[in-house]
């Protein structure tokens, strides 16, 4: 007998060790499903959170912007928009105004406003949806420049015209005009040369709503150089001056060009009506970026565009202010 319930006595084992390992399989599966729910649900909130932080972010920006536009009429790298915000601990802003933060969430806040007219603007190649000589011209010095290839500028200057809500308007076939060209990340629909110069292009030029001039204040100099048709050391001798004393108006700029050159008011300037401003929030191991495009006139300010971007870019380059 004890041998015939040996093996019965063995397969019941294995039987209840199999259960017994199934309900742990189930349990445990139970439990990951459960801190899955909990981690995205605590995902979701810190991201809410950095949102609106973002946001207070922005309006932030504006107010500061609002209050340049009141004590000068030009935009130059020494005001106080200008000056990145490193990272800092949320709790700081408000214990300084004697807030309550001890409900925040350990959040740190890092941020810094950009003139969008450092760059060339795209938009001024045809603003009317007719392509402008002197804008062609001043973009073929700054590819050129670049070592792009030759074609690059007219394709962009045609897709441009092309995708101008002028000339939509003018056409029969709406529904069949090109698609607008919004960022300069949709310029890649202009053909493969295009996108492969995009890169190289990025840092020296942008594409806003409506044609806007450089600024001589914060442009580059390669900016510089093709905008005002001089040569390399001419435009890095502007960008020394400038350091010493700002542009306050285009005559500053004449008297500093060589005999001949011009100064066109329609590519060049010294203020600035359009900023990025880009803020990065990180709570614990969230991090989570945006850029806002903020249109300035006069005392009024208005965010044309929100996206989100990669938390590096909220990061104020090395040397940034020095190379402008």
């Amino acid at each position: 007998m004890r041998c015939a319930d040996s093996p019965q006595r063995g397969a019941a084992l294995i039987t209840a060790m199999l259960i017994a390992a199934l309900a742990a399989v189930m349990v445990s599966g139970m439990f990951w499903s459960q801190w899955s729910a909990i981690a995205r649900e605590q995902t979701a909130r810190e991201q809410t959170q950095a949102r609106w932080i973002l946001r207070g972010s922005i309006d932030w920006a504006r107010l500061i912007l609002r209050e340049d536009a009141r004590n000068s009429t030009a935009d130059y790298l020494g005001e106080p928009w200008s000056v990145p915000l490193a990272e800092a601990r949320l709790s700081t802003f408000l214990a300084a105004r004697g807030q309550d933060s001890a409900s925040l969430p350990d959040a740190w806040l890092e941020g810094r406003i950009v003139d969008a007219q450092s760059r060339f603007n795209l938009r001024d190649l045809a603003p009317a949806g007719t392509i402008d000589p002197q804008a062609l011209l001043a973009f073929q010095r700054l590819c050129a420049a670049l070592q792009l290839p030759p074609g690059v500028a007219a394709d962009i200057a045609n897709g441009i015209a092309a995708s101008s809500p002028f000339r939509a308007a003018t056409q029969s076939n709406v529904a069949n005009s090109p698609l607008p060209l919004q960022q300069l990340q949709d310029l890649v629909r202009l053909g493969s040369t295009v996108a492969q110069a995009l890169p190289k292009l990025a840092s020296e030029v942008t594409l806003l709503p409506q044609a806007t001039p450089v600024n001589a204040n914060t442009a580059s100099a390669l900016v510089l150089a093709a905008v005002l048709g001089v040569d390399a050391d001419t435009a890095q001798s502007l960008v020394e001056a400038r350091k010493r004393a700002y542009f306050r108006n285009l005559g500053d700029i004449s008297t500093l060009l060589p005999q001949g050159a011009t100064v066109n008011p329609q590519l060049i300037s010294v203020a600035t009506g359009y900023f990025d401003a880009i803020a990065r929030v990180r709570i614990d191991k969230l991090e989570y970026a945006e850029r806002a495009l903020i249109q300035r006139a006069g005392l009024f300010s208005q965010v044309v565009r929100i996206q989100r971007v990669p938390p590096w870019l909220a990061a104020a380059p090395q040397g940034a202010q020095s190379a402008n």
